[in-house]
């Protein structure tokens, strides 16, 4: 049977250009037969994939056209069908899953998609929904939500909408008070300053939240952080971003970390989490990895000439 290639958009995601730029990229695949989709608000691309797998038998290609928040509900619609497969076309503000795989560049070019293999990877499920990357609670998931709600105003959206989604988590958001259990094991009971629940690596753009992680192992890198003073949080963050915290002796005081299949997160007072830069709020969470669980679409590294911009469209 023939492959059939299917496209979803996110026209929330990332930059306003995206949509011309998808649309440059499709002209190329000409005669290639194909579906564009475009979604129409959270939770709209996984019932679509998912609605979708369920009525056909033929191998479908699900593209995500977005950020990780768009590829981590495509994914979690095509898991469980083995004929599908998800593959990024990363146009969001992070793209942070694809630096897993040496990042944006290998994905862009649409040609190099349609035939490539495929891995599977793991999923983490929260309730009905899946993360394909990081989960997070506290600073870093404010942080998000703010990113979130500022990233499409004009001369804000994009990358500026994290600074100042970081600026207004350290003002606001220094403390959540919780109870976590890794697998029936309590690890952290209090003030909380950030966690992260980890089959990615990265977050917010380059972060290295967990730099031990790996996407197909079944269990989920949890890396907890209680709450320091903001001057520390400024000297410190440097080594957080470039994933040194694991083995930083001025982390050690106030981290903790275990690798775990389930973890249930119980709060005081309701608050957010994010999955995969999508946010969710509550004050009981359980998150459970699900191994394996979905194919995605891995192109040849490309050979890129000297100066050519491969984000480039007409």
């Amino acid at each position: 049977m023939d492959i059939q290639h299917i496209f979803i958009l996110n026209p929330a995601a990332g930059a306003r250009s995206a949509q011309r730029r998808l649309e440059y990229e499709l002209k190329k695949l000409s005669p290639l037969p194909y579906t564009l989709y475009i979604t129409g608000g959270a939770g709209d691309a996984a019932a679509f994939v998912r609605e979708t797998c369920q009525s056909r038998t033929d191998p479908l290609r699900f593209y995500a056209c977005g950020g990780d928040g768009t590829l981590g509900e495509v994914a979690g619609g095509a898991a469980g069908f083995p004929h599908a497969a998800v593959a990024a076309w990363p146009c969001g503000s992070g793209n942070d899953f694809v630096k897993c795989f040496g990042g944006e560049g290998r994905f862009l070019d649409l040609k190099c998609q349609i035939n490539a293999g495929s891995i599977l990877v793991d999923l983490i499920r929260v309730g009905d929904r899946a993360s394909i990357n990081v989960v997070n609670i506290g600073l870093e998931a404010h942080a998000a939500a703010t990113v979130s709600r500022f990233r499409q105003k004009p001369l804000v959206g994009g990358r500026n909408a994290y600074l100042i989604g970081t600026a207004n988590a350290v003002l606001r958001h220094m403390k959540t008070d919780c109870t976590l259990t890794a697998d029936g094991k309590v690890i952290h009971q209090g003030p909380l300053l950030t966690a992260s629940f980890a089959s990615g690596r990265y977050i917010g753009g380059g972060y290295l939240c967990a730099p031990r992680a790996e996407y197909d192992d079944g269990l989920m890198d949890v890396c907890t952080i209680r709450p320091f003073p903001r001057t520390t949080l400024i000297r410190l963050i440097g080594t957080y971003k470039k994933g040194g915290h694991l083995d930083s002796p001025d982390f050690k005081p106030f981290m903790g970390y275990v690798r775990a299949k389930k973890v249930q997160i119980q709060t005081r007072e309701e608050t957010t989490l994010c999955l995969d830069g999508e946010i969710i709020r509550g004050k009981d969470f359980t998150l459970e990895t699900a191994p394996r669980a979905v194919r995605f679409i891995l192109p040849d590294p490309p050979r890129q000439e000297a100066g050519e911009n491969p984000h480039r469209f007409e």
